[in-house]
């Protein structure tokens, strides 16, 4: 299973590659990566990981409430760059928090994430329409914390390419381990987080229970990831040949 690159200046760094599917094919390595806000990437490591990764594409999943006046270093190396948020960002993200938590309950949870994929189908199609263009990789996507709207991201890909939901349950879970640093990259930022410092890492810990749940919705509904891509837009053909490409 992939693990975390190590980094100094952004957290819950991870290469998609590695996985192998149902069919027993394998991800590619060095194609898809994520993380959580590359802000605080200085310049020596900006160089560092695109010396190592060589990144064409960077995909900020953010509402624009959260963006912060820079975006890091590594972002100015990257050829091409979108900000797609996939929360509704006609409203602030306090008040989309705010709906969600009266409709869901306060706190991440499979319906929660479910409702993302339905709320927002306009910018997921941008999201898949970047992820699907081979000319595109390599690719890092992420979000604030680098587990929710990127959390989401992996699944529906890892989905799409045939790897089975436990492996994508356990995928998600590995983001628990970057809580720590994920809180001091809050804190730092001013957010004022309520209770202890453990009670509020206790909030960002990813349980594979989420993503369990989120699973189950999207297969009840769509059947799998393929068949929600289809219902954005993209035909069989663009599947297969991400699929391709992506697969060894």
């Amino acid at each position: 299973m992939p693990q975390i690159i190590e980094t100094q200046g952004t957290f819950n760094f991870r290469d998609f590659g590695g996985y192998t599917t149902s069919a027993g094919r394998q991800i590619k390595s060095n194609l898809l990566f994520r993380c959580g806000s590359p802000d605080l990437i200085g310049v020596e490591e900006a160089k560092s990981l695109q010396e190592k990764f060589s990144i064409r594409t960077v995909i900020d999943l953010r509402h624009p409430d959260e963006l912060r006046p820079t975006r890091g270093e590594l972002i100015s190396l990257v050829n091409h760059r979108y900000h797609l948020s996939v929360i509704d960002d006609s409203q602030s993200m306090k008040s989309n928090t705010a709906a969600l938590d009266i409709a869901y309950g306060i706190g991440q949870s499979g319906p929660r994430y479910f409702s993302l994929l339905e709320r927002g189908e306009v910018m997921w199609r941008e999201v898949i329409s970047v992820i699907l263009n081979p000319e595109a990789y390599p690719i890092l996507a992420h979000c604030t914390a680098g587990k929710d709207r990127t959390g989401l991201t992996a699944a529906l890909l890892l989905d799409l390419l045939g790897v089975d939901a436990d492996t994508i349950a356990q995928d998600y879970a590995l983001s628990s381990k970057s809580a720590d640093r994920l809180y001091d990259y809050l804190i730092e930022g001013g957010r004022e987080l309520e209770g202890t410092r453990q009670e509020a890492i206790e909030r960002m810990l990813t349980p594979r229970k989420y993503m369990d749940d989120f699973l189950s919705l999207l297969h009840e509904n769509y059947g799998d990831a393929e068949a929600y891509v289809k219902k954005l837009g993209f035909s069989e053909s663009d599947i297969n040949d991400i699929r391709e490409f992506l697969l060894q």
